[in-house]
């Protein structure tokens, strides 16, 4: 049964057993797995219209190459669920294989990569292979000449959001408020009382899946969690003669990344400058001379950007906030000492690529099972994860994106 989209929660029959606050895509993946464990979930979203910021605002990538082994385990299962999307809701999400390549021209980079590969295939990730530049070359004919070495995983690759959110909404069981802001949410002894724009939801339980609004919604609660936000840059560029099953590129020397896309290619450019930002917002600045330091970061692992970018005929900027945890990781389950209140969010920009799997994590736990490795409890319990440095975290200031 599709999902039932409501004007006012005067409509709901009843009072809902879960409220999932924030209609982006993790917050749709929560809403789908919770309905797949037999609870039917509210959702509420205050922009007009589902997935419009950051979820819209990426890459499209998924890839299973990371350093921990709870976050390699996390996105490969989500890869998994990409790839069987159409069994799991009636439509593909649009996962295309075409393979992540991080490449290196020095022998240092060269040297970390083979490393990392070893740890990953270490950690479980047996299908990622290290590559000299020769090898990585015949691979990739486009490589520069330089290339001294790349490691790539053909499994990781694209996919569609806007497939993925229909998916999403033909096959779960849930009502959905759009429009419809989030003012307040008290913790109550039998459940929560959210107070929004629209009037007030008594509920069971509330799902913050709401990315940059977490803090201040913490706040509220008197919790608080080690989360920072920090703004994403993606360029999309119109050029003939991509080809549509490059890999996707990620430069280890530089931190550029490019993917190709219909009738071009999308794109990150190296960091320039801090990535974090003191305040939230939905469209941060981007720099203006974006497009050229884009090409500037992409073309010397890839030549053909340098030798065809008088060629790109148009194309567009997007920029948009996200929301960073102390060790890079998500945070998915309760929040300590207050049962009624869980998390699916953190992702640092990646939600795309890992909320399947976080918020399977996240349904399982809400239907009774025990917290999962990125339970928000670990920042108060020890050491908890190791920091994942591939992504944007708050140790390094910058990271490894897309």
């Amino acid at each position: 049964m599709p999902a039932h989209f409501l004007s006012d929660p005067g409509e709901l029959a009843r009072a809902p057993e879960i409220v999932v606050v924030g209609g982006g895509v993790a917050g749709l993946a929560s809403a789908f797995f919770l309905s797949q464990a037999g609870l039917r979930p509210l959702v509420i979203e205050r922009l007009p219209a589902l997935a419009m910021l950051a979820s819209r605002r990426s890459g499209e990538g998924v890839r299973a190459q990371w350093e921990t082994p709870s976050m390699i385990a996390a996105a490969r299962a989500s890869i998994g669920l990409y790839a069987g999307f159409a069994e799991l809701t009636g439509r593909p999400s649009g996962y295309r294989p075409i393979g992540y390549l991080y490449g290196s021209r020095t022998a240092a980079g060269a040297a970390r990569l083979k490393a990392r590969v070893a740890r990953q295939q270490a950690a479980g990730l047996g299908d990622v292979a290290f590559l000299d530049g020769e090898a990585a070359r015949r691979l990739v004919p486009t490589l520069a000449p330089g290339t001294t070495g790349a490691a790539f995983r053909a499994g990781d690759g694209v996919v569609d959001i806007a497939e993925i959110v229909a998916g999403y909404l033909q096959a779960m069981e849930a009502d959905i408020l759009t429009g419809t802001d989030l003012l307040h949410l008290r913790a109550r002894p039998d459940g929560v009382s959210l107070t929004t724009t629209k009037g007030a939801i008594d509920a069971g339980r509330a799902v913050l899946a709401t990315a940059t609004r977490t803090t201040g919604l913490l706040a509220s609660l008197g919790a608080a969690l080690p989360l920072r936000l920090a703004r994403s840059t993606i360029q999309y560029v119109e050029l003939p003669g991509v080809p549509a099953e490059h890999p996707a590129v990620v430069d280890a020397d530089l931190g550029s990344f490019w993917r190709p896309d219909r009738g071009g290619a999308r794109m990150t450019a190296s960091f320039r400058s801090t990535l974090f930002l003191d305040r939230f917002t939905d469209d941060p600045q981007a720099d203006p001379d974006y497009l050229a330091h884009a090409i500037a970061s992409v073309a010397p692992l890839v030549p053909f950007w340098g030798e065809r970018a008088s060629g790109i005929a148009g194309g567009h900027l997007r920029s948009g906030s996200l929301l960073v945890t102390g060790d890079g990781a998500p945070v998915i389950g309760a929040l300590p000492g207050q049962p009624a209140v869980l998390l699916n969010t953190g992702y640092g920009g990646h939600g795309i690529m890992m909320s399947p799997e976080g918020a399977r994590m996240l349904a399982a736990e809400a239907a009774g099972g025990p917290p999962g490795p990125f339970s928000p409890s670990r920042f108060a319990e020890g050491p908890g994860l190791p920091p994942e440095p591939m992504t944007v975290n708050l140790a390094t200031d910058q990271g490894q994106t897309q």
